[in-house]
């Protein structure tokens, strides 16, 4: 038998690797093993998250592959990596909120919408994720994975994100009057980048496999606007009650 970590031979009955201290049972990622990751965002936090942001900048599907097929012990546990990465994105835009934004040019009722949205962005995002795992799973569901090893594909992704918008909103408070265009030039990147992780996580690059890509990312902006502009809603009905 051989380290699904390290790929070295592993002889006799160790529970454990001998040249990566990693477990030699490592099985298919699946629910069980996602309650003790999750356990572990809590508990736990070893693995080097300075080389993995550096690793998802150009090779997101490659990290995401190689954790649920084993190399536990070499990538940063993916729901650990978006827990974190959610509360520091969220204390930057709390912090720099106004002064990234010129609300004077923004209309009374888009500015409610915008400070209810950064208020409970950490919920937002934390909603998402699943969803987004679970519409890759969908539109890939001949590429025998299952819903568990899509999702932490998308806490990946997700907690990526959270550094994009942090260096995004550097960038905007550097440059205020070019907000709308580099946001664009942002959300064409971004969305570019979430196609390339799909793709190398499903190693194709079929023009199918780039269609599906696109249309998950378009309904999951969708959905997402959906859910944030359906709640703010349902929360300002409440207030007046």
């Amino acid at each position: 038998m051989k380290c699904k970590n390290c790929n070295e031979p592993i002889m006799g009955d160790y529970k454990y690797c001998p040249h990566c201290g990693q477990k030699s049972d490592i099985e298919r990622l699946n629910l069980q093993q996602l309650l003790r990751d999750l356990w572990m965002a809590f508990s736990n936090t070893d693995r080097g998250i300075l080389l993995l942001v550096r690793q998802l900048v150009y090779r997101p599907g490659k990290v995401a592959r190689g954790y649920i097929s084993g190399q536990r012990k070499t990538y940063f546990n993916p729901f650990s990596f978006l827990a974190i990465m959610v509360a520091i994105a969220l204390f930057f835009i709390l912090k720099f909120e106004d002064t990234a934004i010129n609300y004077s040019t923004i209309e009374t009722n888009e500015i409610e919408l915008l400070r209810f949205t950064f208020r409970y962005f950490n919920v937002f995002i934390l909603l998402m994720c699943p969803i987004y795992g679970f519409l890759i799973w969908l539109f890939f569901i001949g590429r025998r994975t299952n819903f568990v090893e899509n999702l932490a594909l998308s806490a990946y992704l997700s907690g990526q994100t959270m550094l994009y918008y942090i260096i995004a909103l550097i960038i905007f408070i550097l440059f205020p009057s070019s907000m709308k265009i580099l946001g664009l030039v942002f959300g064409f990147l971004i969305s570019f980048w979430y196609i390339v992780a799909v793709l190398q996580f499903y190693q194709t690059r079929s023009a199918w496999s780039i269609i599906k890509s696109v249309l998950v990312i378009l309904i999951t902006q969708f959905v997402s606007q959906g859910i944030i502009i359906s709640t703010f809603f349902i929360y300002k009905k409440l207030i007046l009650l």
